[in-house]
């Protein structure tokens, strides 16, 4: 009886010491064994997120020129518009004042009253003798075809130079060299036809004065034929002199309010308030008719391709959240890569003021959200590793055990091949969609290892 409780106790105690060797065993085992969470890879389309700065950009730009300051050293007084601005057709774009303006006014004011005493002091000299004759008539009319030949001549021949020719000799055989010369320009032979009829013209004018000159019932006095060339030199000079005036007077009200030739946009002002312009440049320029702005963003360091269409937000604290799309992406001229980004019909009303807003700003944020074309295999960036073209993530391979054994993991590295990778995602080539694997260890892992899960 005494052995049987002996025996009794003893296995009690074993079972103890068994209980507590597995207890320790276990805590042991859970302290040394790596934790990491378990994750299941998805499958879908990568998508990210991208911010970009982007400004004003105006594609097509027509430069104006104020020409009639160059007869005028204008002094700029102020400046009514700035870049972004959209204005119509006659609004004021800046305006000028002239300081030799009345000085030049004056000037030709006292030349045609000199003229005009001369002519009154011929008049009287001549008082009875005729003012006309025909004689005259025919002379000027002569000098005034002589003259319209010289200017035709002169084009024609500068023309013909244009185009690698030369025309020499008389002007009645220029049409001849030209067809010997061969595929002439059609422009330079409507220029040598016009002075063979300006050389016709002259010459009916120069016979029809000569012929008066042998006709001694038409031909006039000496005197006479002098008095009225001086007359009319005095009128013709007195004309010129009146529409110079006339000339500068427009001149200067085109100038005290320079006014937009058209509607658009003003891209950039080459004028500032207090500064003298002489019209040598452009003024201002403004968007090329029919044109709008969009928004242009650098690429630089971007590697994504960002197709035509993709859905963009304009992000702006003055003017909201703003959708729209992605115009199309350009590589410039010097090589540097842009995206080019629509902006919404609201925005270019006449009276919208946000491009105004967005070019005194100096832009805005633009959110673009990049979608893969195809679906693969997506990850948390957390669980991949290495680096550079060796990536490789952890697998989890269960072994359930047996009956007198517990269910165990163990990591398997497994290489992967990276597509695309974002803050918040990773595609990779390989279809591990549903399966497990490691991430967030509390210690460095290694291949084979087994592992504990944990929950954070």
């Amino acid at each position: 009886m005494k052995l049987k409780k002996f025996a009794l106790r003893g296995l009690i105690v074993l079972a103890v010491l068994v209980a507590l060797c597995m207890f320790f065993a276990r805590t042991v085992q859970t302290i040394t064994t790596p934790k990491v969470q378990l994750i299941t890879a998805s499958t879908g389309r990568f998508e990210e997120k991208m911010n970009f700065h982007a400004e004003i950009h105006f594609p097509k730009t027509e430069e104006i020129t104020v020409e009639e300051a160059a007869d005028l050293n204008v002094t700029v007084k102020a400046v009514h518009v700035k870049p972004g601005h959209y204005v119509k057709a006659g609004e004021t774009i800046f305006t000028a004042q002239a300081p030799s303006y009345e000085e030049d006014m004056e000037k030709l004011r006292k030349d045609y009253d000199a003229k005009a005493k001369e002519l009154i002091d011929l008049d009287i000299a001549n008082r009875k003798l005729s003012k006309e004759s025909k004689q005259n008539e025919l002379y000027d009319a002569m000098l005034s075809a002589q003259d319209d030949l010289t200017d035709a001549q002169y084009a024609a021949r500068l023309l013909a130079q244009q185009h690698g020719l030369v025309l020499a000799g008389e002007a009645s055989t220029w049409a001849q060299q030209l067809v010997l010369a061969g595929d002439a320009p059609s422009t330079l032979k409507l220029a040598v036809d016009r002075v063979s009829v300006l050389q016709s013209t002259y010459e009916a004018a120069s016979a029809a004065f000569y012929e008066i000159l042998e006709d001694k019932k038409l031909r006039v006095k000496d005197n006479v034929f002098k008095y009225i060339n001086d007359r009319n030199a005095l009128i013709k000079a007195m004309d010129e002199l009146t529409q110079q005036m006339i000339e500068l007077h427009a001149t200067m009200s085109a100038l005290e309010k320079v006014v937009a030739p058209r509607d658009g946009y003003i891209v950039s002002i080459a004028v500032e308030e207090g500064a003298v312009y002489d019209g040598g440049k452009p003024a201002y320029a403004m968007s090329a008719e029919g044109s709008v702005p969009v928004l242009r963003a650098p690429l630089g360091g971007v590697e994504r391709s960002i197709a035509d269409g993709t859905r963009a937000e304009i992000d702006s604290d003055a003017l909201g959240t703003i959708k729209t799309e992605v115009e199309k992406t350009s590589i410039e001229a010097d090589g540097s890569t842009h995206l080019y980004i629509l902006l919404p019909e609201e925005m270019l009303t006449p009276e919208s003021t946000a491009v105004r807003r967005m070019v005194s700003d100096g832009g805005v944020n633009v959110n673009i959200t990049y979608r893969a074309k195809k679906a693969t295999t997506l990850l948390p960036p957390s669980a991949l590793r290495g680096q550079e073209n060796d990536h490789y993530v952890y697998l989890i391979q269960h072994d359930w055990g047996g009956f007198m054994s517990s269910a165990t993991m163990k990591i398997v590295k497994t290489p992967v091949t990276v597509l695309e990778k974002s803050d918040k995602s990773v595609s990779i080539s390989e279809d591990l969609s549903y399966q497990q694997l490691a991430d967030r260890e509390d210690r460095a892992l290694t291949d084979g290892q087994t592992v504990m899960e944990y929950v954070q």
